[in-house]
């Protein structure tokens, strides 16, 4: 059905366009690499860490993926505090994360949710850049936060509802008569909705695709991006790839099963309280965690351990000793939590090696020295105006799309349209759309008018709270010539703005040319 993980990464650079995002995603996942995955579409490019497999990290060209950007999207941040915080993290160079903590804008425990949420928004909209060109590169750097995302559920989550849908169709074929089947030995995968477990239920039925169709009541569309999705995380399958598993998988139960063994029951031990209280619920301990988390991965073994280059090997031994009680994975319960504790614990466990070790210890030294001597040769730091410029210096949908309301205030559509191209390449949002299909009607009326309503009917079914869209699409349809059409969208759009007065006159000549 699809080609094999290493052939689909026998090739470092290509095109979405013929091995699409997911495809690679799952490569990289089932082959569990470590690389950076760089995408460029246009003046769009994007940086993507992989560690073994999963996404740790993303950089953007985009604005409004930044971090503080995103928390203001969010309402997690003022516009205000955000300004003030994006020029202290520029002249004090410490980064946004951080700083947020620090200026207690955001606990560290929340600061780690919205990394996470925030990685997550930048890898789904790689989903839609379906003309992009992608490169893999070995080296991967290290990122400044630990955040991890599941692969396969992110799998899911971006061809169920952010991959075009002519992509999916484009990359998933098979004749009529093809049956599916569920894939038997799948101990792990994503979590499943409602709509993806009721199809997987089916599926146990061994049906055709239009039988599926039919059974769940799901529409065409549904049913082929979750079904694309379910086959290439191998959840799902062809019958006869199913059957060819099932084969495999009691082939391999047979052979590894052991020799029954008679062993008498072990002793039934008293239920007593006793071992390490489990600090979850202890904010100030949580927070301490997630904050080392965060950290850990931008600091040398000196740093991590908190301890003099000149460092003893008993003082070096009771600060591991000391790290690893304070954040040892027994104190918790939660397993996010407890994941970040064991990644700590190893971290710890890595540093005192190395420090432990003449060479290492030498070597670690010797860097640091060398570190020391680059700061000081430097010519010296860019101005806060300078660095401010470097920082800001990304792409923002906002600019362009406030470009181009100027442009059409000026009665410039054609330039107006030019920008809006870019700010919905940029941040595809509803309002953007509207008013790219608003620009491209008065531009030519008579060649776009068809093309910009079938736009505008999208914009609204997409978001119907959209004023912006239901009045274009009532000037469009007005224009059109359909009048029905016209008066349902004006009604609809002065129901979202009762103020403006302009849509009950638009509605009263209407009805009066009627």
């Amino acid at each position: 059905m699809f080609p094999s993980p290493s052939q689909v990464l026998r090739q470092r650079e290509g095109l979405l366009a013929d091995t699409p995002f997911p495809l690679l995603l799952h490569a990289l996942m089932v082959e569990e690499r470590t690389c950076t995955l760089e995408l460029k579409v246009r003046q769009r490019e994007k940086r993507i860490l992989i560690e073994e497999g999963s996404p740790v990290a993303c950089q953007s060209n985009l604005l409004h993926e930044t971090l503080g950007k995103f928390l203001v999207e969010k309402g997690r941040l003022t516009e205000a505090d955000y300004q003030k915080s994006l020029s202290e993290s520029v002249s004090s160079g410490m980064q946004m994360g951080s700083l947020l903590v620090q200026k207690g804008l955001i606990s560290p425990f929340d600061l780690y949710k919205q990394l996470q949420a925030n990685l997550g928004h930048k890898l789904l909209d790689c989903f839609r850049w379906v003309d992009a060109k992608y490169r893999l590169i070995a080296d991967a750097e290290t990122p400044d936060a630990s955040v991890r995302t599941n692969t396969a559920q992110l799998i899911l989550t971006g061809v169920e509802g952010v991959m075009p849908f002519d992509a999916v169709a484009t990359h998933f074929t098979f004749t009529d008569e093809r049956r599916f089947g569920q894939m038997p030995g799948v101990e792990a995968g994503p979590k499943l909705s409602s709509k993806d477990a009721r199809l997987l239920q089916q599926l146990r039925q061994r049906p055709t695709f239009n039988e599926l169709l039919e059974r769940t009541g799901f529409d065409m569309e549904t049913v082929l991006r979750r079904l694309y999705a379910l086959c290439l995380l191998g959840v799902a399958g062809f019958v006869e790839d199913v059957d060819a598993r099932a084969a495999e998988v009691a082939s391999r139960a047979v052979a590894s099963a052991p020799a029954p063994v008679v062993t008498e029951p072990p002793p039934v031990e008293p239920l007593t309280a006793k071992g390490t209280p489990f600090s979850d619920e202890d904010v100030s301990a949580r927070d301490a965690l997630v904050s080392a988390f965060l950290a850990h991965r931008s600091k040398d073994p000196f740093a991590l351990l908190e301890v003099p280059e000149d460092v003893q090997p008993l003082p070096l031994r009771r600060a591991f000793l000391a790290w690893a009680e304070r954040f040892s994975p027994l104190r918790f319960q939660t397993p996010d939590l407890k994941e970040k504790a064991e990644a700590l614990l190893a971290a710890y466990a890595k540093a005192y090696g190395s420090l432990s070790d003449a060479e290492q210890n030498l070597l670690w030294r010797k860097r640091r020295a060398a570190h020391r001597e680059k700061e000081r040769a430097a010519t010296g730091r860019p101005s806060t105006a300078e660095q401010f410029r470097i920082r800001t210096d990304l792409l923002d949908a906002a600019t362009q799309f406030e470009e181009a309301r100027r442009r059409l205030a000026a009665g410039n559509p054609a330039g107006a349209f030019e920008y809006l191209e870019y700010a919905c390449d940029i941040e595809p949002k509803p309002l953007h759309h509207a008013y790219r299909a608003w620009a491209r009607y008065l531009m030519k009326p008579e060649a776009h008018g068809r093309l910009a309503l079938q736009e505008l009917q999208e914009v609204v079914r997409q978001e119907p709270a959209l004023e912006e869209g239901w009045a274009f699409l009532g000037e469009v349809a007005q224009g059109e010539g359909q009048a029905s059409l016209a008066e349902e969208s004006f009604r609809k759009a002065f129901k979202l703005n009762p103020k403006n007065r302009r849509y009950v006159d638009l509605i009263q000549q209407l009805a009066r040319r009627r």
